[in-house]
């Protein structure tokens, strides 16, 4: 692995930036971060969390590979009728 990759893994984002990379608010990341849901957190003081790049890609290729979610009441999906 090169030293430029390594270095990008290992970026420390801010709340802000992973929020709009996950495209959520970031009263969403923090519901995550206080419920262990979301993307490993390093705290370089309090209340100056930071989030690894790596640590968030991680994150996202587990949660690609959850469970599917199952369809919301009131859609009608193909093949299938409603009445």
């Amino acid at each position: 692995m090169s030293d430029v990759t390594t270095a990008a893994e290992d970026r420390l984002l801010r709340t802000e930036d992973v929020a709009k990379w996950l495209s959520v608010s970031k009263s969403t990341l923090v519901r995550w971060r206080q419920s262990g849901e979301g993307p490993t957190v390093y705290w370089l003081a309090e209340g100056v969390p930071r989030y690894r790049a790596a640590d968030v890609e991680t994150w996202l290729a587990a949660r690609s590979t959850a469970r599917p979610r199952l369809p919301r009441r009131g859609i009608a999906h193909a093949g299938t009728s409603r009445g």
